[in-house]
């Protein structure tokens, strides 16, 4: 008996709309895994610092070197390598970089010197970005049409849920073995994911009838034999230019897409200093405002609880509603809760904050965190597949510069006497910046060539 096939697909969404079949979720399960391994492994050395610090009595300077050298590293992997990808397969790109990520993590434990620290840290901080930025295009492929967004947003979810997951962990291990066995235990469970990556996850389908190489159709129809979906006839049509189109940032700024790239990167860079603002000075914003230490960590974990949540409830209306709008208004109510926080916290002694100041936080982190995870389905929703990856990286790449940016413009802003409020205010307009991109934008795919 013949195995069933399509006729004509009018697009490369070329598995079913709405079928997941046990295969392709155990691939997308896969990719789940690389994303909480890769959101731990960017906080392994943050975790771990206090007692290597202890341990090897290097200065505070010195270990700033350390964090910076990864952030930079994550800022130069999305921006210059992620392109890689669409250049020679997501699958390939991802499971290499896991590869690279788990041998210079597990290094880690055999460095003896703080320059030795700061060259693995970079190399891992390559790995990373290159990752975050091709890893959504190739769960993104493999996810039914009508499930995409809600599946992209529950997968980068899972790039925030390695933090929390290794933070339960690497106390007590600490304590037990040592700082070294945190490294360890990171590079070998990333060392699985490349395996897992290389032995479970086929090719994207989109990347192949995209490139279209020799024996495009035999591999496609392999690969959706294995997902357990009906083989093609022929592929899709692709247009010529689109199959020659060189991966670069050339490609993201040519004439018809440049104003559309300019919104994505000012999305992407306001959102990014707002965020990375908040994760960097907000316990010491509520500490300063009067809040103990205890009660300052438990509002950044409410936050963080409810970005989470968040990311998935936007995942899921984004299929009803335009996903860019959903994320506008969520990042103008978020930017609105975090100007009522400051008013707040200003008298804190006055307000003696209750329910009501929690649940805001909670909103706070809802509204801003929740919808930036859901920035990455909007960028590859715009970018056609064969600049998918470079597209997302130089979003990723840009926005991190305004990761670097913004604690260190808070702290100049604090030392000049800006007040908590005010401080607040400041990047409640960064929200309001990205949302106005963000809006702007139309949600369909750019033209090739």
């Amino acid at each position: 008996m013949s195995e069933p096939t399509q006729a004509n697909p009018a697009s490369d969404d070329i598995i079913h709309e709405s079928l997941i079949t046990l295969r392709q979720a155990l691939v997308l399960l896969v990719c789940y895994f690389a994303y909480i391994l890769d959101g731990f492994d960017i906080v392994v050395i943050s975790y771990t610092a206090p007692a290597i610090s202890a341990d090897w009595g290097i200065q505070s300077q010195e270990l700033g070197l350390v964090f910076s050298s990864s952030l930079l590293g994550m800022t130069l992997g999305a921006m210059f390598l992620a392109s890689l990808a669409d250049l020679y397969g997501r699958k390939l790109v991802v499971g290499g970089m896991l590869l690279v990520v788990g041998l210079t993590t597990i290094a880690v434990v055999y460095a003896d010197t703080v320059w030795q620290l700061v060259a693995l840290r970079f190399i891992t901080g390559l790995g990373l970005g290159t990752i975050m930025a091709a890893l959504a295009p190739l769960a993104g492929e493999f996810s039914p049409s009508r499930y995409r967004t809600l599946i992209l947003a529950l997968l980068v979810s899972g790039a925030s849920l390695g933090p929390i997951l290794g933070g339960l962990v690497t106390s007590s291990a600490i304590d037990t073995y040592g700082w070294q066995s945190v490294f360890m235990a990171a590079g070998v469970l990333t060392l699985i994911a490349a395996a897992l990556m290389f032995v479970l996850v086929p090719e994207s389908m989109v990347f192949i009838i995209r490139r279209k190489p020799q024996g495009a159709l035999e591999r496609v129809n392999k690969t959706l034999t294995y997902l357990g979906h009906a083989s093609l006839e022929q592929l899709p049509p692709v247009n010529e230019a689109a199959a020659k189109e060189s991966a670069s940032v050339k490609s993201l700024v040519m004439r018809s897409r440049w104003i559309v790239t300019l919104k994505v990167w000012g999305a992407f860079f306001c959102a990014y200093s707002a965020s990375y603002f908040l994760s960097s000075w907000l316990p010491q914003i509520l500490v300063q405002a009067g809040f103990d230490q205890e009660r300052a960590i438990q509002a950044v974990v409410l936050a963080s609880l409810g970005s989470l949540v968040g990311a998935v409830i936007f995942g899921w209306l984004g299929r009803w509603w335009a996903l860019n709008r959903l994320i506008a208004s969520s990042f103008v109510i978020g930017a609105l809760s975090y100007l009522i926080v400051g008013g707040l916290i200003d008298d804190i002694d006055a307000v003696n904050p209750g329910w009501f100041f929690w649940t805001l936080l909670f909103v706070s982190g809802f509204t801003t965190s929740g919808a930036f995870s859901n920035l990455y389905t909007v960028a590859m929703k715009i970018y056609p597949a064969q600049i998918r990856s470079t597209g997302i990286g130089w979003a990723t790449g840009i926005g991190r510069c305004g990761a670097v940016v913004s604690p260190a413009l808070a702290g100049f802003l604090l030392a000049a006497g800006v007040s908590l409020t005010s401080l607040l205010g400041v990047f409640g307009i960064f929200f309001l910046v990205a949302a106005t991109c963000v809006f702007l934008l139309t949600m369909r795919e750019l033209p090739s060539g």
